[in-house]
C-alpha cells in the first residue's frame, strides 16, 4: 500500500519535472532527472505490484497524469484568452457543415476498410505466416507472431493511409493475402 504511494508520487514528480523542463527550453539536465523518477516510479511500481502489473499501472498512472496536465493546461490557457478577448472583436459566427460529395465517400469510406478491418486480418495471416517455417518451438512461434501482429497491422495501416490513391495499396495488400494464404494452407 504505501509503495503503491510511494511510487504515485514519484510518476506524479517525474510528470511535474518533464513539464517543467519542457516550458523552458535549453534544460536538458532537468528533463534527464524527470526521466529518471518516471524509471525510478517503474521500479518502484515492480516492487509493489510485481513485474506485470507494476510496468501497466506504472505506465497507465503516467499517462492518465500527463491528460491531466494536459486538461490542467488547455483550462487555465482558455481561462487566460477569455480575459484577453473579453474587450476584443467576437468570435467568427460558426458555419454550418457540408455533406462531401459521394465519391469522397466513396474513397474515404474504402480506405479505412482497407486500412482498419482489412489490413488486420491481413497483417494476422501474414504474421503467423511469416513465423510459421522458423526454427522455433511452437510457444516461441506464437508469441513472436503475437508480438509481430500489430507491428505490421501500424505499418501497413499508415502506409495505406499515406497513399494518395487506394489502388496501389490494394493491389499490394492482395498479394500478400496471396502470398500468405498460400504459405498457410498449402
Amino acid at each position: 500500500m504505501i509503495e503503491g504511494l510511494i511510487a504515485f508520487v514519484f510518476s506524479l514528480a517525474s510528470v511535474i519535472v518533464i513539464y517543467w523542463s519542457w516550458r523552458r527550453p535549453g534544460r536538458t539536465v532537468i528533463a534527464l532527472i524527470g526521466w529518471l523518477l518516471a524509471l525510478a516510479s517503474v521500479i518502484i511500481w515492480i516492487r509493489a505490484l510485481g513485474p506485470e502489473f507494476g510496468v501497466t499501472y506504472s505506465t497507465i498512472v503516467f499517462v492518465c497524469l500527463i491528460w491531466l496536465g494536459v486538461i490542467l493546461n488547455r483550462l487555465s490557457s482558455q481561462s487566460k484568452e477569455k480575459m484577453q478577448n473579453a474587450d476584443q472583436t467576437p468570435l467568427r459566427p460558426y458555419q454550418a457543415l457540408t455533406l462531401p460529395t459521394l465519391s469522397s465517400q466513396l474513397k474515404h469510406g474504402s480506405l479505412f476498410l482497407l486500412s482498419v478491418p482489412l489490413s488486420g486480418l491481413l497483417t494476422m495471416m501474414l504474421s503467423v505466416a511469416l513465423v510459421l517455417y522458423l526454427p522455433w518451438t511452437m510457444l516461441h512461434k506464437v508469441t513472436a507472431a503475437i508480438f509481430l501482429y500489430p507491428v505490421l497491422w501500424g505499418a501497413l495501416s499508415a502506409w495505406i493511409c499515406a497513399q494518395k490513391n487506394p489502388l496501389r495499396p490494394a493491389l499490394a495488400s492482395a498479394g500478400l493475402l496471396v502470398i500468405s494464404s498460400f504459405l498457410l494452407f498449402v
